[in-house]
């Protein structure tokens, strides 16, 4: 049983309700995730079609301005039925939003997945957040994660993936190209996934990078997983239940 990249979509962002678009030749069974970086850190974001949030992750209470404020980091998931519409994500309070789909695959169509995510506050070019919570972990696990900066103004170099006990492949982004946007107070946004090839852990992860100039911004990683059959009473085949993480 593998788990394997299925396609991404084209980076939304706006200052009012986005509209991200399914990739091209997501399918029946696969899971999509929607990964969002939102100012202000307190927005709520929400989306219909029965998309469920994993959770959120904001690195801290600073307001929403031009180049600074705290960011959140959300990712919301779906498994596809095959008959998929756009979703819409609403954000009454957005200041500026940014957001992507990806998609998975796997044979048997089953999935377990959980999520954490933490924020950088100390403005500086070396980024780092560790997960609030640890994660059940295995070799063949994908993990989605990204970076959401509070400016516009600083590029966002190679990404890693790390914990404790694991060997984690290269970070790909997906898109290539990181989303950047002068739209409300300004952000900038990178988003992809890497694979743990060895190890079994419980444990936080750490997502980093170095950055061109000094900035804060938040993080959110989701683990999804293959499994033969449903775990922990988890069957979804409409999209509308799942396991959740903190």
């Amino acid at each position: 049983m593998a788990v394997s990249f299925r396609a991404v979509g084209a980076y939304v962002n706006g200052i009012a309700n986005l509209t991200p678009v399914i990739p091209s030749g997501t399918v029946s069974g696969d899971i999509m995730l929607c990964v969002i970086g939102t100012k202000p850190f307190n927005g709520v974001n929400s989306m219909d079609n029965s998309w469920i949030s994993l959770g959120t992750a904001t690195d801290g209470t600073v307001a929403a301005g031009n180049d600074v404020g705290s960011m959140q980091a959300e990712i919301f998931y779906k498994i596809h039925t095959g008959t998929e519409a756009n979703p819409t994500i609403t954000n009454a309070t957005n200041n500026v939003s940014a957001a992507v789909i990806i998609s998975f695959q796997n044979a048997t169509g089953f999935w377990d997945f959980v999520g954490s995510g933490g924020g950088d506050g100390t403005a500086g070019t070396g980024y780092s957040i560790t997960t609030q919570s640890s994660l059940d972990l295995a070799s063949g696990d994908f993990l989605i994660g990204n970076i959401a900066l509070r400016s516009d103004a600083s590029t966002i170099g190679t990404i890693t993936i790390t914990g404790t006990g694991l060997t984690i492949g290269a970070f790909t982004k997906s898109p290539a190209t990181d989303l950047s946007t002068t739209a409300g107070g300004d952000m900038r946004m990178s988003v992809g996934y890497s694979q743990v090839t060895a190890g079994t852990a419980t444990t936080t992860l750490t997502l980093a990078s170095t950055l061109s100039g000094s900035q804060t911004g938040s993080s959110f990683i989701a683990r999804i997983r293959e499994v033969a059959a449903p775990v922990g009473g988890y069957s979804d085949p409409f999209g509308m239940m799942g396991l959740f993480g903190v």
